[in-house]
């Protein structure tokens, strides 16, 4: 461990210096300023001046940026506003929960000393509600937020993931401030942001999503899906795993089709990227990002054709690929987030028009950590995503976390086959919709996509498929149920680079099709 000098100790005692850091990650203007204008210490000394001058700094920023922050988010008028609980001013013993790259998580470790405070501007004075996305921890769990000094309390009596509304009231002053804190005498579990929304504008954004929504009742008829992590980390049974473009060309679709047709798959979800980002077909716009990420033979195409033969609804799973220190880097995520969804919408777009109605939906992977903390264009990204088919079905996976937006059908349920999955936590009746009734992810069509085998895809090498987590009886029981209910279990089976499964995960999903299927479709 490299050791710090005594002026680097005396910056890290400078009160709010974590907040300076944040400020410099949102505003690169402000770091180069900075930058240009602060001269390092010499070695075993620290200078008077460069003492008032980075405190000059501190206080300058402070003015421009408002009420001790370094950074005051506008308070969106026309869209719901996200602010990070991760990216508040913190208080107390609170930790931020380590994500990964691309990713932002929750504030944990709460007690009474624990407070948040974020700063917004005001650009459209009116009214607006508040929410908060957290983890309460059952009786006695209250919490509290401060708009300049109007207080806001709510219950957190659920111990799962919930939307809790705090109120409403009213932002008139060009900045305003907002604490948070866990006032009841058990403290909230866990925090992940507050949401700020004129009413009339929510409503108006549900109503917009409403129109857009495709129908789900293929979902619902199929019954139940197949999940397939096929991807540049994938390996054979035996031996060295090929370069994936070369697996791309030598993958059986009509072998493989005829296996799922076996298995009684109503549809097949096929991975595009994941951990590291590859396309298995041509892509222009992702040659332009990252020349070299794509492959001649196009695999969806090719898979799409051979799955219509069997009635077998396709749809594509997309990562966006921050495991990827390359391709993350091309995307301009960490410079300009407006850039990285002007270019997300292009790569899914492209993805869209390259194959029409032969997509049939889109799953896409972390949408609560990676999109939702950076206030994305949800309806923009969803209009992409629909781009040839407009009937194409959108799932963001908020994993066990509520709901990221109106602007999609389908709950990614990535959990175990539980029975609370299953019954949606009680908002999935049996002889209901198919669709929540009510909490967390309330309007959305039910689905769980769960592991079969050990993991989500096959990525050790000389190492067979583990085999199924459950017998045939369990499945066809839990699937009874889940068919009551309609709501729609997805599979995520195991695949060697080859394209085969193992032997045991076909016998037992012969056996569910027998009983669940047992007519041809």
């Amino acid at each position: 461990m490299k050791s710090t000098s005594a002026p680097a100790r005396e910056w890290q005692t400078i009160e709010g210096s974590h907040v300076l850091d944040r400020a410099l990650r949102y505003d690169p203007a402000a770091s180069r300023r900075l930058r240009l204008r602060v001269v390092p210490a010499s070695r075993g000394s620290w200078h008077w001046e460069s003492l008032f001058l980075v405190l000059m700094v501190r206080t300058v920023l402070l003015g421009y940026l408002g009420l001790g922050t370094l950074h005051a988010q506008t308070i969106r008028p026309d869209d719901l506003t996200v602010l990070m609980a991760a990216d508040a001013v913190h208080k107390g013993s609170l930790k931020t929960s380590d994500m990964g790259p691309g990713k932002m998580g929750w504030v944990e470790s709460w007690d009474s000393s624990g407070s948040l405070s974020w700063t917004g501007k005001i650009t459209a004075p009116g009214s607006y509600a508040l929410f908060a996305i957290l983890q309460g921890s059952g009786r006695g769990c209250s919490v509290e937020v401060t708009i300049s000094s109007k207080p806001l309390t709510a219950s957190c009596l659920n111990t799962d993931w919930e939307r809790v509304k705090l109120g409403t009231v009213e932002l008139s002053a060009p900045v305003q401030s907002f604490t948070f804190r866990s006032v009841g005498t058990s403290p909230v579990v866990k925090v992940f942001s507050l949401e700020i929304v004129k009413p009339e504008v929510q409503v108006e954004l549900a109503d917009r999503a409403a129109r857009s929504a495709a129908p789900t009742d293929w979902m619902v008829q199929a019954k139940y899906g197949v999940f397939v992590h096929w991807t540049s980390q994938s390996k054979p049974e035996h031996g060295s795993p090929l370069p994936y473009c070369q697996a791309v060309r030598n993958f059986d679709v009509h072998k493989f089709a005829d296996v799922l047709d076996e298995m009684g798959a109503g549809y097949l979800v096929f991975t595009t990227s994941h951990a590291e980002f590859y396309f298995p077909g041509p892509n222009k716009v992702i040659d332009e990002i990252l020349p070299g990420r794509t492959c001649s033979r196009d695999l969806v195409g090719d898979l799409a054709q051979a799955l219509s033969k069997h009635g077998i609804k396709f749809e594509l799973y997309f990562h966006p690929g921050h495991d990827d220190v390359e391709w993350w880097r091309r995307t301009h995520f960490d410079d300009d987030k407006n850039k990285y969804f002007d270019l997300w919408c292009r790569v899914i777009g492209q993805m869209g028009q390259q194959y029409g109605p032969s997509i049939a939906g889109y799953w896409l992977d972390d949408a609560t950590f990676t999109y939702y903390p950076f206030n994305p264009p949800w309806a923009k990204m969803t209009a992409a995503a629909k781009q040839g088919n407009p009937d194409r079905l959108i799932t963001y996976n908020s994993w066990i976390l509520p709901k990221v937006s109106d602007f999609y059908e389908v709950f990614a349920g990535e959990n175990d086959f539980s029975e609370e999955m299953i019954n949606g936590f009680g908002f999935l009746p049996v002889g209901g919709t198919g669709k929540f009734t009510g909490g967390p992810q309330s309007g959305l069509q039910g689905q769980i996509t769960t592991i079969i085998n050990g993991d989500w895809g096959h990525f050790k090498l000389n190492t067979p498929i583990s085999p199924p987590k459950y017998s045939s009886d369990t499945m066809i029981a839990k699937l009874r149920d889940a068919i009551s209910r309609k709501n729609v279990p997805t599979f995520d089976v195991e695949i060697y680079q080859d394209g085969r499964i193992s032997p045991e995960t076909l016998a037992l999903f012969k056996e569910i099709r027998r009983v669940i299927k047992p007519t041809n479709r």
